[in-house]
């Protein structure tokens, strides 16, 4: 079986990035608003961010699958959306990866963060190419939920 893990290239443990709290979030939407936004941005109270993106993998002929992409940054882009999350998730949050099974492959495709309260934060790759689909957590969400594959709990 194929392996196809998140992409992160930092030092720091990826783990730990993401259990980290976060005050806001800023989204990239670059192409169509109907194949979702192409960045998300997790903003934390030292001004630092860990951006998300979605990288298509080919797994066989005319299959693609994504996984996520995580770099650090230091300050928000031009044209971004920028939100202020719950403050539930202003303290240390749970994080969960998402994995999907297909054509022999197991892919690294989504997380869930999860706040003190129970809400969560779900970011996995939409069903347009290198784009995300974003569910909870903030008010005004620019697209319609709609991940590259359903999700099970």
């Amino acid at each position: 079986m194929n392996y196809l893990p998140f992409v992160w290239t930092e030092k720091a443990s990826l783990a730990d990035e993401l259990r980290r709290p976060v005050r806001r979030v800023s989204i990239g939407q670059h192409y169509p608003a109907a194949w979702g936004p192409d960045s998300l941005v997790l903003w934390h109270s030292d001004g630092t961010g860990l951006e998300i993106f979605s990288k298509m993998n080919y797994i066989a002929e005319r299959l693609e699958i994504g996984v996520l992409r995580f770099e650090t940054v230091a300050a928000q882009s031009v044209g971004e959306m920028s939100e202020l999350l719950p403050a539930s998730f202003d303290c240390e949050i749970e994080a969960f990866k998402l994995i999907l099974d297909e054509e022999g492959t197991r892919a690294e495709c989504g997380v869930a963060l999860r706040a003190s309260n129970g809400e969560d934060l779900v970011i996995v790759p939409s069903g347009g190419p290198c784009h995300l689909a974003i569910l909870g957590a903030f008010a005004s969400t620019p697209h319609v939920f709609e991940p590259e594959c359903e999700l099970e709990r």
